[in-house]
């Protein structure tokens, strides 16, 4: 292969592996590239691009020592180092579903899948610096947000014939342009005229985003129904409806939505986020704690890493162990809450507890069965402390109501209105504040002591106290299988309707539901049994 011509183009390689950089080396020096600079890791990268300027960027996924690509690439972007006029190329030899749809959603100019052969490579960088060349001076005058400017120029290039390839581009990058300045009556106009032409998939996500912003919510549901079937949309189409589903208050098809969107491209935190945040909303403790828990595995050695992630899986982890029978899993539990609670002092360099880190160990305490030490502990802080985090705040009115300091914990919980009302939070968190605030009040006991309490009631002959208290307790935790045989016991057995009979029998069919699915326990499982027997031989 003969050398080609010389070109100017500065390139910068990102990957670890010698062979494969090796291979780019020699691949690019025959496609006549000179002008090349290399970083075997992550922090190498970011102090090149800070002090230099690229046309490109060719990232490898596997980096050592700290960020890998994709965390590297998103920091790239985050942080303003990777201007648009600068290409990037992402090369990878795993291609999982989950991690190229992550990769994806960052919107590299390429994805490349190892092994490639030179002519491919060609390709791809070729393809990408003749685009940014003949996009650059649109991409100056967006990175100094002179929009109109922006739409001048690509009308000059649209009434060009010759460029007629990057047509779709051009006009992808118009109709970002106008949501960016919010013309969302002109934009519907544009993404509508687009689609006539052509079904491409960014009109029809713009024209989702213009209906929407035009509180159009039923035609943006049917839009998004077509496009939940179509690969290059169903991710956007997940996250619109899991939107629309909150605020509709369907809460249980939103974490639904969310939770399939986060299955396809998992490294999207804000996504993990929310699945979070539905999910206590749902009181879901296990997907809490998973997406907790998703959360600190791809943040580790991101921008995203910081102290209240590990503080987040720490309470997701003890919401989860409170709601569960079993003693393992209940340990487990305990250690992984105690081990982000360490990590947290030796990662993060903390002498001395934060208020939040002794409610955390009060919480741990209360989950250990020391209540009395958890009470002491929660006693000795300070009562007025100015609320800096709402996570913070709102753990610590959870453990003061489950060590029985009801009163402070409604004190508390009256702060934090206040407090939002002020600074309104994120929807979905205002919606979770507002329900634990009203559950905490309508329960005098934590939601362990309550199900106790339910189970004394009914053996004193208590029925419909015994049948209230299981429906509370029932209601924090939709999951417990304990607490729907327990309630089911009562249903089965009460000498009297405890309530009407289309309830009685939808909750039956939901308790069964859940005993059914689950792995009962020895003892649990022979009274399931004999109740059985019983009630199908009160129905015959």
């Amino acid at each position: 292969m003969q050398p080609a011509v010389k070109r100017d183009e500065r390139i910068l390689i990102i990957d670890d592996q010698s062979l494969s950089q090796s291979y780019l080396r020699y691949a690019l020096e025959q496609l006549g590239y000179q002008n090349l600079s290399y970083a075997d890791r992550a922090n190498t990268a970011l102090n090149l691009c800070k002090q230099n300027s690229y046309d490109l960027i060719i990232c490898a996924y596997n980096l050592p020592q700290g960020k890998d690509g994709y965390q590297l690439f998103e920091e790239l972007k985050i942080t303003g180092l990777h201007k648009l006029s600068c290409g990037l190329i992402f090369i990878s030899a795993e291609t999982d579903p989950a991690l190229v749809h992550s990769v994806l959603e960052l919107q590299p100019d390429e994805f490349l899948a190892k092994p490639y052969v030179i002519r491919d490579l060609q390709q791809r960088i070729e393809r990408v610096l003749k685009r940014k060349q003949q996009l650059r001076p649109v991409y100056s005058q967006l990175e100094h947000q002179q929009y109109d400017k922006a739409l001048d120029l690509l009308n000059q290039q649209l009434a060009q014939p010759e460029l007629h390839k990057l047509f779709p581009l051009l006009l992808k990058m118009k109709g970002d342009i106008l949501l960016q300045q919010q013309a969302y009556t002109e934009a519907l106009t544009f993404f509508t005229a687009m689609l006539h032409l052509q079904p491409f998939s960014w009109a029809k996500i713009g024209k989702v985003r213009c209906l929407l912003h035009n509180n159009n919510e039923a035609q943006a549901f049917a839009e998004l129904e077509h496009m939940l079937v179509r690969t290059e949309t169903r991710l956007f189409a997940l996250d619109c409806l899991s939107e629309l589903e909150f605020k509709q208050q369907q809460y249980q098809q939103a974490q639904q939505h969310i939770l399939a969107a986060a299955n396809i491209a998992p490294r999207n935190l804000l996504r993990q986020q929310k699945l979070l945040q539905l999910s206590r909303l749902n009181h879901d403790y296990e997907m809490q704690y998973r997406a907790a828990r998703d959360m600190v595995k791809f943040a580790r050695h991101s921008l995203y890493e910081q102290p209240d992630l590990y503080l987040n899986l720490a309470r997701a982890s003890i919401d989860f162990a409170l709601s569960v029978d079993d003693s393992e899993q209940q340990s487990r539990l305990n250690r992984q809450a105690t081990l982000s609670l360490n990590t947290v002092q030796r990662q993060f360099g903390q002498q001395q507890l934060t208020e939040a880190q002794q409610v955390l160990h009060a919480r741990l305490l209360y989950l250990q069965d020391h209540r009395a030490k958890a009470r002491q502990l929660l006693t000795e802080l300070s009562d007025n402390t100015e609320i800096q985090s709402l996570e913070d705040a709102l753990d610590k009115a959870k453990a003061l109501h489950e060590v029985g300091l009801s009163d402070a914990s409604k004190t508390l919980f009256s702060r934090i209105s206040q407090h939002c009302r002020q600074q309104q939070p994120e929807p979905v968190f205002a919606a979770y504040l507002s329900q634990e605030q009203q559950e905490r009040a309508a329960m005098p006991l934590g939601p362990r002591e309550l199900n106790n309490n339910a189970v004394q009631l009914y053996q004193h002959g208590n029925w419909q106290e015994a049948f209230s208290a299981f429906i509370l307790a029932w209601q924090v935790m939709p999951k417990n299988v304990g607490i729907a045989l327990n309630l089911w016991q009562t249903l089965v057995t009460s000498p009297r309707a405890l309530c009407n009979p289309q309830q009685k029998q939808q909750l039956l069919q939901h308790c069964q539901l859940l005993i059914d699915s689950s792995k009962l326990k020895p003892e649990q499982l022979v009274r399931y049994e004999q109740l059985k027997q019983k009630h199908l031989s009160k129905l015959a």
